[in-house]
């Protein structure tokens, strides 16, 4: 945090200069608090972008793993059939 300067002597002796300065500090304040909030609303909406990219990787990734998930499941259907098959074929070539 930055030090404070003492007052001087002037603005010690006379009110009117330290009512102006007392004014320049605070509108100078009233800068930096307004710079604050643009960084801080600039920061949040970077924040917000990137959260949004992240729920659509998500969202992607959600759909890969359903996708592979109904091809194992037709792998295996297919290998049971193929399998349910010869055996059928294995019995009714022994009951011929």
């Amino acid at each position: 945090m930055a030090t404070r300067k003492p007052a001087s002597k002037t603005e010690k002796t006379s009110l009117e200069t330290h009512v102006d300065l007392c004014a320049e500090r605070y509108q100078r304040l009233e800068e930096k608090y307004e710079e604050l909030r643009e960084t801080f609303k600039e920061d949040r909406l970077v924040i917000h972008e990137r959260i949004d990219k992240v729920k659509i990787s998500i969202e992607e990734i959600k759909i890969l793993l359903v996708e592979q998930q109904l091809k194992q499941n037709r792998i295996i259907i297919t290998s049971a059939v193929a399998i349910i098959v010869a055996l059928i074929g294995m019995l009714a070539g022994r009951l011929i």
